[in-house]
């Protein structure tokens, strides 16, 4: 089985691919589009332009998947969309469009998705994860599996860079400004102090990008771990924000993040020089593998789009408790990944629910019950094996009316809509 998950970020629409088999889990492909939807806000909602721009790349990273043999597909929203006015409008024409749901994920579940990804490097000494994003910033101990103890902070670099800085890079003024705001962030956050962390591994795009320009300045590039050395990091951060030739290095090495690599830089060297980390690592894994992980113990509940069946599969919104059960019925046991079957995830929940839809006879359609848990997208629910495909008229009905239209252009009906277009086709 092959699974992917989509991130809609505030800089850009990544995506990752995963192979599955036996409970051993391969990322087989990553891809990423830049698109700051931040530079499409009109107030607190985003644009038609910007919903244009934003359904167009999903639209582009689902035919991806499908052209990679992807088996079903996770769409999420971070930081990008979490402080949009007109969220449930932008998930709504995403849905319609596309046919993917979008699976909105808060602060807190963010950075322990982080932590899922990259908790390997507990066995650093006193790890600590740093998340640089666009409009968040993230901190969870790599040692402690507890959610209360992971810090999610409303700022990240297009926030600071709004706020701070008046050209494309910060000057040195600017950095100032910005490192006390970030500073009196992490005090109001309780986020703990020097001694506490002696290794940081640093997640991200731009912390990536920052890695590289660091071993080009450094000429540092080691295959393997990425490191980087602080007192040689400290020598970088200043020649972003003061050298003669700082952007030439960033479009040699970065040119997509001109904008906002001087300020990741600030951001890290502000965090190391707080725990007085002794070690600096970047790691490429980051939400969408922890998302996927979460998803596959239970510990998530997630919508999701089939491609088999062509169809949206909308689950509760929300994740099971610590002791609490799961959509599955279980607490994190067994694998909640849906399988090439009707996914499990998809069934309706409770025996009686699972013993009526055992029971029910090979026909197109199911009882309006178990619409509100499968939402397919502008066709009524799909028949059982043996009936035609869905979308085109039964081949041995050829005169009736054709049920839907284009699927570009479907949208999921009520119950009763799709009592009567059954009818319409048995008549």
């Amino acid at each position: 089985m092959k699974y992917s998950v989509i991130d809609i970020s505030s800089s850009s629409i990544s995506m990752m691919v995963a192979d599955t088999n036996d409970r051993i889990t391969e990322i087989i492909f990553r891809d990423r589009a830049s698109l700051t939807l931040l530079h499409y806000l009109d107030g607190r909602d985003l644009s038609q332009r910007g919903i244009d721009k934003l359904v167009e790349a999903v639209s582009l990273m689902k035919d991806k998947c499908l052209s990679l043999g992807v088996d079903v597909v996770y769409l999420i929203s971070t930081a990008a969309l979490r402080a949009v006015g007109n969220f449930e409008e932008i998930g709504a024409a995403i849905l319609n469009r596309t046919g993917l749901p979008v699976n909105a994920v808060d602060g807190q579940t963010e950075a322990y998705c982080d932590y899922i990804a990259n908790r390997f490097y507990s066995a650093y000494e006193s790890a600590v994860l740093l998340d640089i994003g666009g409009a968040s910033v993230e901190i969870c101990d790599l040692s402690a599996d507890d959610r209360a103890q992971m810090h999610s902070l409303n700022f990240g670099i297009l926030t600071l860079h709004n706020k701070f800085v008046e050209k494309i890079q910060p000057d040195e003024g600017e950095a100032k400004r910005i490192k006390k705001y970030v500073a009196r962030k992490l005090d109001k956050a309780d986020v703990p102090g020097e001694g506490r962390y002696a290794t940081v591994v640093v997640v991200g795009t731009a912390a990536l990008a920052l890695y590289d320009i660091y071993a080009e300045f450094t000429d540092a590039a080691e295959p393997g771990e990425r490191r980087m050395d602080y007192k040689k990091f400290k020598k970088l951060v200043g020649h972003l924000l003061t050298g003669r030739d700082r952007s030439k290095l960033i479009l040699d090495v970065a040119p997509e993040k001109l904008y906002s690599v001087g300020i990741a830089a600030v951001i890290a060297k502000t965090v190391f020089r707080r725990f007085g980390a002794k070690q600096l690592l970047v790691s490429d894994r980051g939400v969408k593998e922890g998302y996927l992980q979460l998803v596959a113990e239970g510990k998530v509940r997630a919508s999701f789009y089939d491609f088999a069946k062509e169809e949206a599969v909308i689950l509760p919104v929300g994740q099971p408790e610590d002791g609490q059960e799961d959509a599955e019925g279980k607490a994190g046991e067994g694998d909640a990944l849906p399988e090439r079957a009707v996914p499990e995830s998809a069934a309706p929940a409770g025996a009686a629910a699972k013993e009526a839809a055992g029971d029910a006879p090979k026909r197109r359609g199911r009882p309006a019950k178990a619409k509100a848990e499968t939402a397919k997208r502008g066709r009524p629910p799909k028949a059982k094996a043996g009936a035609a495909k869905r979308g085109r008229p039964p081949k041995a009905k050829a005169g009736s009316a054709k049920r839907g239209r284009p699927a570009k252009e479907k949208v999921v009906e009520s119950a009763e809509n799709a009592a009567k277009s059954k009818e319409s086709t048995q008549e």
